[in-house]
């Protein structure tokens, strides 16, 4: 994620929202590096004590860049930067106080037993992890607000539940810092929970990372997930109709202006089939107009009475009325049998666009398969 982002900051460089976006990829993902067993203990060596303050600086420091994204995303100019400036004064103060109490809590030996979750002899350090999880707390909530209201009044559906998951992680997230402050307070006033505090405080933290992450790339890959589905869409909509085409084409060889769709080399891309597709419905229209001499209005409504009798909706026995009428049709071709221009079968309706219009030869397609096999 952060070499992902850190290639729409290249492209972006004077955008303070991007920059906010990656500061806290980055945070995040130093801080939870610092935080791999090796990694902390050969920091430790080399700078005692370093290991657990750095870690949590960078920590708050990936929650106020958060802030600073969605303050500059939702708001601009002067207010924004108010906003983000007031944002990191609190960051700044918090990090003071709790280094101010980590020096003596780690000089007392208070965060070695807070680690060994003694935290009845570790005063100083408990009100320093208090201090930190609060921060954390706060940050995660103004952004689940932030990202929520935002999701609100976004016009992309791809953004709107890329923020909404977002807001929904960082909310579920904020219940670690709950769990932790009631679980050291407990144990401190000498009442232990018959639970793992690291276990209980690590699934929230867990699925909130995992929603929120999710948020992040669902903005960028969603659109593509729609191309794909799209793309499915209309290679099933063009196999749909190959067999009321091939009919109709092989009858009339002259609607026919290219070769059909080749999946692996006719293009890949949403256009090009779509671009079929549409040839598809053109070239199926042109010799359905060829056709019409050879139509029988009496055909066409004997079918419909037939489909009322059975039932169907109204768009069905449309669509069953043109599959007789099709199919009788070139039959009565096949055999040099023309109509009186009074006798043609009137013209069909379609769909008002191209979704419209193959949804129903699809439909006409259904029903041309069951009457060209009676």
């Amino acid at each position: 994620m952060i070499v992902h982002k850190f290639t729409d900051l290249v492209r972006k460089p004077t955008n303070p929202a991007m920059w906010g976006l990656w500061g806290s990829l980055a945070g995040f993902g130093f801080g939870l590096t610092i935080g791999v067993d090796v990694v902390f203990k050969a920091m430790d060596r080399l700078a005692p004590g370093s290991p657990w303050w750095l870690q949590h600086v960078l920590l708050c420091g990936a929650g106020w860049a958060l802030q600073v994204f969605f303050t500059h995303s939702i708001e601009q100019g002067h207010a924004a930067r108010r906003r983000a400036l007031r944002w990191g004064l609190v960051f700044l103060a918090g990090q003071a106080l709790i280094t101010a109490l980590y020096v003596p809590a780690y000089l007392r030996g208070d965060v070695a037993a807070m680690l060994r979750h003694d935290f009845v002899h570790a005063p100083l350090a408990v009100l320093m992890n208090v201090v930190y999880v609060a921060y954390i707390g706060v940050v995660l909530v103004t952004v689940a607000r932030m990202a929520w209201t935002w999701a609100e009044v976004a016009d992309r559906a791809w953004l709107r539940r890329g923020l909404r998951l977002i807001a929904i992680g960082s909310a579920v997230s904020a219940l670690l810092p709950l769990h932790k402050i009631g679980y050291m307070s407990a144990v401190y006033l000498g009442r232990q929970p018959p639970w793992s505090e690291f276990k209980w405080s690590f699934y929230p933290a867990a699925i909130g990372v995992a929603l929120a992450t999710a948020g992040s790339l669902v903005p960028k890959w969603g659109p593509r997930w729609d191309s794909v589905r799209q793309w499915w869409l209309h290679y099933r909509s063009y196999r749909r109709l190959a067999p009321l085409w091939a009919a109709l084409v092989e009858a009339f060889p002259e609607v026919q202006l290219e070769e059909p769709y080749r999946p692996g080399r006719d293009g890949h891309r949403l256009d090009d089939l779509r671009y079929f597709v549409y040839r598809r419905v053109i070239e199926i229209w042109d010799a359905r107009r060829a056709l019409r001499p050879y139509t029988s209005r009496a055909h066409r409504d004997a079918a419909i009475a037939a489909a009322k009798a059975e039932g169907l909706t109204d768009a069905e026995i449309t669509a069953v009325a043109e599959a007789v009428t099709v199919a009788e049709g070139l039959r009565a071709r096949a055999s040099g049998h023309g109509r009186r221009d009074d006798d043609h079968a009137p013209k069909m309706p379609g769909g008002s666009d191209l979704a419209a219009e193959v949804a129903w030869l699809e439909r006409v397609a259904v029903a041309f398969a069951r009457a060209e096999a009676r």
